[in-house]
C-alpha cells in the first residue's frame, strides 16, 4: 500500500476544508458569538419567529433570534444584538409579518437618547400589534365605504336628473295652463259675441230686413274667427297649438323614464358585485390560510454530501431532500448517488435444447451509474428504523444517536441468491450542526464507516457533508397540494 499516496490525499482534505472554513466564515453576514450581546423579550404570539429569524432597525439587520421557549402561554426569546447598537430603558420590540407564508421579522425601537442604557441579559419591553387578520377586514371595509360612496354619488346624480326633468315637465304644464286660459277667455268672448249676435238676430227680424243682413255679416265674423282659431291649434302655431304638437317634449319625457330605468338596473347590479367581491374575499382569506398552515407544518432540509473510498481509490457525491413533519417522530428522504462501478442487474436466463434439456444462465449486467435512495424513517427515542431504497435496491437501515453530536448508523441492502447482501457500518460526527441556523459552520458534518463489510470487496471511506433547511423550498412543498 502506497502510504505517501493517502498522506498527499488527507493533506489535500484538509487544506480544502481550511480554505471552506475561512471562505464560510468571511462570507457570515458579521453577527457572530464575538461583537453581539444578548437580551431578553416575551411575545404573546411568535408565529413566523425562528431561530433564523432577524431584528431590524430602520431597515437594517441589528440582530437575530438566537432562541425561542414556551414559557406558560408566551414566548421567551433570547436575541443577538450588535455590541453598537445601543439599547435603552423604553426600547421596544414588535412583531411584523412580512409574507403571505406566514414568515415574521422583529422590529426594534431603541428607546431615546435620555434613558439609560440597558445592561445585557435585561430584558426589552414588546409591543402588541393587532392581527393580520384585522387589517385585512379593515382594508375590506374600507372598500366598502368607497363603494357605498360611489353609489350615494350615482344616486344623488340619477336623482338630480330626474328633479331638472320634472321641473322642465312643471315649467311646460304652467305655460299650458296659462295658454289655456288665454284661450278660455278668446272663447268666452266669442260666445259671449254669439249671444249678443242672437239679440241682435231678434232684434233685427222684429225691427226689419235691414238689420238682418247687417247681424248676419256679424255671425259670418264671428265663424271666421272661430275657424282661425281651429287652424293655429291643428297647425301648431300659438302658445296652445305649440305644447299640442311639440315632439321634443314627448321624446325628453320618454328619455327621462328610460334614464331612471337604467339606474335602476346600475344600481342593482353594483349590489351583486358587492356579495361576489365579499365572497371572494372569503374564498381568499380561507385558502391564504390552509396554505400557511401546510407551509408551517412541514419541514424541509437539504443534503449534498462526498466521500472517498480508500481501497477503490474512488469519488462519490450524492444529494437528497429530507421532509420531517411537525411531530418529529418519522422522516422522509429522496436522493441520487453517483455510482462510478454501476449498478448491477442479476438475469437468469433459460435455454432448452432439442432433448429437451432445460440450462439455466445466470447473467449479471452493469447498466447505470447513478443510484437512487429513497427511505421513510420512524424514530423510538435514541433509535430509528428506515426502510426503502438503498442504492437502487430494496434494503434496511438501524441508527442509534445517544448524544446530539454522535450518530451509528447499519445498512443491509442489494440482497442476492446465492451472495451476501451489503453490510455497511458508519459513524456520523456533528460538530456544530444546527440545520435552522444561518450559519454555514452549523450545517458540516463528518462521516466514515466501512462498506461490503461481510464480502471481498470489502472498502473503507470517509467524507464530509452539508444539510440545512430551506424555507423556500419548504413554501413550494406546501403551495404544492393548493394547485391540485
Amino acid at each position: 500500500m502506497n502510504v505517501s499516496k493517502y498522506i498527499k490525499i488527507a493533506l489535500f482534505f484538509i487544506v480544502l476544508f481550511t480554505g471552506g472554513i475561512v471562505y464560510i466564515i468571511m462570507s457570515a453576514d458579521g453577527i457572530n458569538d464575538f461583537n453581539t450581546r444578548t437580551y431578553e423579550t416575551v411575545l404573546a404570539d411568535a408565529t413566523g419567529l425562528s431561530t433564523r429569524s432577524k431584528v431590524y432597525l430602520a431597515g437594517v439587520i441589528v440582530g437575530k433570534v438566537q432562541d425561542i421557549q414556551l414559557t406558560g402561554t408566551e414566548a421567551r426569546l433570547k436575541i443577538r444584538f450588535l455590541k453598537d447598537v445601543d439599547i435603552r430603558q423604553d426600547a421596544v420590540i414588535s412583531r411584523k409579518t412580512n409574507s403571505i407564508l406566514g414568515t415574521s421579522v422583529l422590529s426594534l425601537d431603541p428607546g431615546m437618547e435620555l434613558s439609560p442604557i440597558l445592561p445585557p441579559g435585561s430584558f426589552i419591553n414588546t409591543e402588541r400589534n393587532p392581527g393580520d387578520m384585522g387589517a385585512l377586514m379593515g382594508t375590506v371595509q374600507n372598500l366598502g365605504g368607497q363603494i357605498a360612496g360611489l353609489l350615494d354619488e350615482f344616486q344623488k346624480n340619477q336623482m338630480a336628473l330626474l328633479a331638472v326633468s320634472l321641473e322642465t315637465f312643471n315649467s311646460v304644464a304652467k305655460k299650458i295652463d296659462s295658454s289655456a286660459d288665454e284661450q278660455l277667455e278668446n272663447v268666452s268672448r266669442i260666445l259671449a259675441s254669439a249671444a249678443i249676435i242672437a239679440e241682435r238676430t231678434e232684434d233685427l227680424l222684429s225691427s226689419g230686413q235691414g238689420d238682418i243682413n247687417a247681424s248676419v255679416r256679424d255671425i259670418r265674423e264671428s265663424l271666421a274667427n272661430i275657424r282661425s282659431i281651429t287652424d293655429d291649434l291643428k297647425s301648431g302655431r300659438g302658445n296652445v297649438g305649440r305644447v299640442l304638437n311639440d315632439e321634443r317634449l314627448y321624446d325628453s319625457l320618454l328619455a327621462t323614464a328610460e334614464q331612471t330605468q337604467i339606474a335602476a338596473e346600475k344600481l342593482k347590479n353594483a349590489l351583486i358585485s358587492i356579495d361576489h367581491l365579499a365572497q371572494n374575499v372569503d374564498g381568499v382569506v380561507t385558502t391564504a390560510g390552509e396554505i400557511v398552515d401546510r407551509a408551517a407544518g412541514l419541514g424541509i432540509q437539504v443534503d449534498a454530501s462526498g466521500r472517498y473510498d480508500i481501497i477503490s481509490e474512488q469519488m462519490r457525491a450524492g444529494a437528497s431532500i429530507r421532509l420531517d413533519p411537525r411531530s418529529k417522530d418519522r422522516w422522509y428522504r429522496i436522493g441520487v448517488n453517483s455510482a462510478p462501478e454501476g449498478v448491477p442487474s442479476r438475469t437468469v436466463k433459460e435455454t432448452t435444447d432439442g432433448l429437451g434439456v432445460v440450462t439455466r444462465e445466470d447473467i449479471t449486467e452493469t447498466r447505470y451509474t447513478v443510484s437512487i435512495d429513497a427511505e421513510i424513517a420512524r424514530r423510538f427515542g435514541y433509535f430509528t428504523i428506515r426502510g426503502g431504497l438503498l442504492e437502487s435496491s430494496a434494503g434496511v437501515g438501524l441508527d442509534v444517536q445517544p448524544i446530539p453530536w454522535l450518530a451509528l448508523s447499519g445498512d443491509f441492502f442489494n440482497f442476492r441468491t446465492g451472495e451476501v447482501p451489503n453490510v455497511r457500518g458508519s459513524i456520523t460526527v456533528y460538530p456544530f450542526f444546527d440545520p435552522d441556523s444561518d450559519k454555514p459552520w452549523n450545517w458540516i458534518y463528518l462521516k466514515g464507516g466501512i462498506t461490503d463489510a461481510l464480502s471481498s470487496n470489502r472498502d473503507y471511506f470517509f467524507g464530509a457533508g452539508l444539510r440545512f433547511a430551506d424555507r423556500e423550498v419548504k413554501g413550494l412543498v406546501g403551495l404544492a397540494p393548493a394547485f391540485n
